[in-house]
């Protein structure tokens, strides 16, 4: 985080903060100069929880790029924030995104000005609804849409009693640091991560995100929107969680024809929710006939007082003790009786209590009656479910991305099911986890699985060189329990990774060919003669390669004890030039001996940037990756 009002400070060496925009639970956003292309950008600060641990950290940050990524293939939706680059600064990444002069948020909006019609409403929700439909339909999730990440500009920045129109932006595309959907909603301290009263019910028990709970939380927005107040909002966070979990919201009065579109979307059982093709219709006749919608006029008497929303919509705060267990059983049985449509069935401190205690049994494996899978390698879990993704896999728990892991293929590998173990990135895993996919139902995950995970990981194969995607999808025990993301794994095809792969990389870490990427940046130090350690460096700042490419060695091609240096590096020149300057030249690193006997035969090309206190023979040396 920045000192003080951080204004003038120079981000990543080329953004110039000018002033804050706005602050929240997950960070500042700055307008910004960027010195290089001379624009405005908006520049948002990532605010982390203080104690962290460390693995957690690099795992959430790694995530942010990964999200970025996503957004940006979504840049040219013209109901999408756009969202330009991630870069690093102090070990911590910024979020670049397009500049919006005079956008107001739709939160903003209505706690300033009131509740919106239902065809202002709807007009906002046909532009968010058809961003989220362009996302799901390439398998990206918003996963937390909510009223402050809606961008309203021109009339409908100030959108109020009759005065609509502007452009909608829905912004924060996947790139919120809340915990990715292979995880729980738990703190290690028991607390409650998310925003409750826009959090779809499958959600807060732990189910994966879904475009069905993107579809939820837009239906809440909406409601808000109309109404002026959140379906659920309560006066704390946790009977937030209750009423979302246990009650029906108020039916809305404000809304008209939007009315049954909402409580559509709303719908607490995924299954039973409105769907998109469905929701999109009706908002769009909606927003076409605003004539035929109750309004409000000027001449009438003051709007219903709206409820603000918090500053800070992250939520994470201790739980209050459970009850006793007969009480929570009690309480347990009534909340599994039939209760009437927009109607509390169950008295508002019994709740508190069932949810306490529920929450509070995250130790022995359940939450909300959803199993987790805890031990991530143990062959039974300790809940006594089935396995997430069937006995041949053997692990216990859902695989969430930056997890490494040890495979054992049955027969030839890429074949049939692999026995997986979670195992520390640096101990040279077979695979990484570097992304999920969200599924419908498990005939989707088995259809689209295989085809959306190589698509999501289509630009991380290319930069690398022998490595291939594979998609994990749940078992149908699995899928039962509450396990409904395909798992987008990088293998390498026929060594091991040698470590962690992509945006799971830090700064410094020492790396080799196998986990290397074209566009590399990469500083060597001398350890010995003739032995050199290569490690990841930020191409911002000095350093000495950069990666241009791979090239295969011929099959005929032995490793030569004594340094087949020239004929190695003859591969980068007949694939690349010479490529020798004043300031560049080309330069061939080869892996050792042993990865390369097992078949690794590929050459990386790089340039290199001399260095007089570390200057390697241009051409002449191509030192192994031992470190």
């Amino acid at each position: 985080m920045t000192e003080g009002n951080g204004a003038e400070r120079l981000v990543a060496d080329r953004y110039r903060l000018l002033r804050r925009l706005g602050a929240g639970g997950m960070g500042r956003v700055w307008l910004a100069y960027d010195e290089l292309l001379e624009r405005q950008v908006a520049l948002k600060e990532l605010a982390l929880p203080v104690g962290i641990p460390e693995q957690e950290l690099g795992a959430r940050i790694a995530r942010v790029r990964v999200e970025a990524r996503h957004a940006a293939q979504l840049r040219s939706h013209p109901h999408v924030a756009t969202v330009h680059d991630v870069v690093e600064d102090n070990g911590l990444p910024w979020i670049v995104m397009g500049f919006v002069p005079g956008a107001r948020d739709l939160a903003e909006v209505v706690r300033d000005r009131g509740p919106l019609s239902p065809a202002e409403t709807a007009r906002i929700g046909v532009a968010v609804l058809d961003a989220l439909m362009a996302g799901h339909r390439v398998g990206i999730l918003h996963r937390d849409v909510k009223p402050a990440n809606i961008l309203l500009t021109g009339s409908g920045a100030q959108a109020s009693c009759g005065e609509e129109g502007g452009q909608v932006l829905l912004t924060d595309y996947g790139i919120s640091l809340q915990p990715d959907s292979g995880e729980t909603q738990l703190t290690g301290t028991s607390g409650i991560i998310g925003t409750p009263g826009f959090l779809a019910p499958e959600r807060s028990r732990g189910v994966a995100p879904s475009p069905a709970s993107d579809l939820f939380s837009l239906g809440a927005t909406l409601y808000y929107a109309v109404e002026g107040t959140g379906p659920f909002d309560r006066p704390t966070p946790i009977e937030t969680l209750t009423a979302l979990l246990f009650q029906e919201p108020p039916p809305p009065t404000r809304a008209g024809d939007l009315g049954p579109v909402l409580v559509g979307l709303i719908a607490k059982d995924p299954e039973q929710r409105m769907g998109a093709d469905e929701a999109r219709r009706k908002l769009a006749e909606i927003a076409a006939t605003p004539h035929a919608e109750p309004r409000m006029q000027k001449s009438a008497a003051p709007t219903a007082k709206t409820t603000p929303l918090p500053e800070e919509p992250p939520i994470s705060q201790p739980l209050p003790a459970a009850p006793p267990a007969a009480e929570a059983a009690q309480a347990a049985e009534a909340a599994s009786q039939p209760r009437h449509p927009w109607r509390s069935r169950v008295p508002a401190a019994r709740v508190l209590g069932v949810i306490a205690a529920v929450l509070l049994l995250i130790g022995g494996g359940i939450w909300a009656g959803v199993a987790l899978f805890n031990d991530p390698n143990s062959k039974t879990a300790e809940n006594g479910q089935a396995l997430p993704y069937g006995d041949e896999v053997g692990v216990t728990r859902e695989l969430k991305p930056g997890d490494c892991l040890h495979a054992s293929w049955p027969a030839e590998k890429f074949k049939g099911l692999p026995e997986l173990k979670i195992v520390d990135c640096k101990s040279y895993p077979d695979a990484q986890v570097l992304d999920v996919n969200a599924n419908t139902s498990l005939n989707d995950a088995r259809t689209y699985g295989p085809g959306i995970c190589t698509g999501l990981l289509r630009d991380t194969v290319r930069k690398m060189v022998d490595v291939q995607s594979y998609a994990l999808m749940p078992s149908e025990a699995g899928w039962d329990n509450g396990v409904r993301n395909t798992i987008c794994l990088l293998f390498g095809k026929t060594v091991a990774l040698y470590g962690p792969v992509g945006d799971y990389r830090k700064i410094g870490d020492g790396i080799s060919i196998e986990n290397s990427s074209i566009g590399d940046c990469i500083n060597t130090k001398v350890l010995a003669e003739g032995e050199y350690a290569f490690t990841l460096a930020d191409c911002n700042k000095p350093h000495n390669l950069q990666g241009l490419g791979y090239v295969r060695a011929p099959q005929s091609m032995q490793w030569d004890p004594t340094g087949p240096w020239q004929a190695i590096y003859d591969l980068c020149v007949n694939q690349y030039g010479s490529y020798k300057s004043n300031t560049r030249e080309l330069f061939a690193w080869a892996d050792a001996e042993d990865t390369w006997n097992q078949g690794f035969r590929f050459v990386m090309c790089l340039l290199r940037m001399p260095d007089e206190t570390q200057k390697l023979p241009p051409g002449s040396e191509v030192p192994t990756s031992g470190n």
